[in-house]
């Protein structure tokens, strides 16, 4: 694919997903990844790498993000196991290939972004009546009104590295429509403890993508109005994976600390009616 063919201009929030799509790329490209994305390895001769990321790009970090892929991929295959008629939404989809990795099976896959980054996918992915692309914010609640669902417990609705983003009201709000709209629905995301939210927010304020929502521990999810089905702690699940870790993988204990172990989490929950 000419590298020309995609202008990757991008700003504020939707610039951050380069770094998210290059994680996959190098995981893809591992001998021994976690997962494997052939798609995305396709799409990034297109895509120009923004040299403003180098700084964030570091291996830890790499590692966190294939492992967040990977544990909200294994969500996915339990719902889709689960319902013959499922129907998955991405928020803030950014450049994901999560419906080539596991969505084959799904009865409709919808990757909701901004604008400039539906057009950014529509440049280098092919819209389907089972794959449909939709650009709106998360924040425009209009997008909720073109989910195909006549049964809301069939329904997957994923944001990841996207909540964070996020004002606190804006959080709860767009958790109090998913309920109203959606009840019984599943909602996976990821969400920062303060470990996590301080470590990443110097570099991502400069991007103006500064880091508005966190939490204490998955306590704060309830609080929303979500039954919690499960968490999961990244830094607990990096450090599965020794050799790439550093001092977490061989002393696994560390990750057991409170601040450590709620750094980053991976949320499953369903939308309390």
């Amino acid at each position: 694919m000419d590298s020309s063919l995609v202008p990757a201009t991008l700003s504020g929030v939707p610039r951050t997903m380069l770094l998210t799509t290059r994680a996959r790329v190098d995981e893809h490209q591992r001998p021994n990844g976690i997962f494997r994305d052939p798609k995305v390895a396709a799409w990034w001769p297109a895509l120009r790498w923004d040299t403003a990321l180098d700084a964030m790009y570091r291996p830890n970090a790499q590692l966190t993000w294939a492992v967040r892929a990977h544990l909200i991929d294994q969500v996915v295959q339990r719902h889709l196991s689960t319902y013959a008629d499922a129907v998955v939404v991405e928020l803030g989809a950014g450049l994901s290939t999560r419906f080539y990795r596991v969505g084959q099976r799904c009865r409709h896959w919808l990757e909701l972004d901004l604008p400039e980054v539906t057009a950014l996918r529509r440049r280098l992915d092919t819209e389907s009546d089972q794959h449909r692309f939709i650009s709106a914010s998360a924040l425009d609640f209009a997008w909720m009104d073109q989910v195909p669902t006549n049964s809301p417990k069939a329904l997957l609705i994923i944001a990841e590295g996207l909540l964070m983003y996020f004002k606190p009201a804006q959080v709860q709000a767009l958790v109090g429509q998913l309920r109203q709209q959606f009840p019984g629905a599943t909602l996976t995301f990821d969400a920062l403890g303060n470990v996590g939210k301080a470590s990443g927010n110097r570099w991502l304020a400069q991007l103006g993508a500064p880091l508005k929502w966190s939490i204490a521990d998955e306590r704060d999810v309830a609080a929303l109005g979500l039954t919690v089905v499960d968490v999961r702690s990244l830094i607990q699940e990096n450090c599965r994976y020794r050799d790439r870790i550093g001092l977490f993988g061989w002393v696994p204990w560390l990750s057991q600390l409170p601040p450590l172990r709620n750094a980053g989490l991976v949320v499953e929950a369903r939308l309390t009616p």
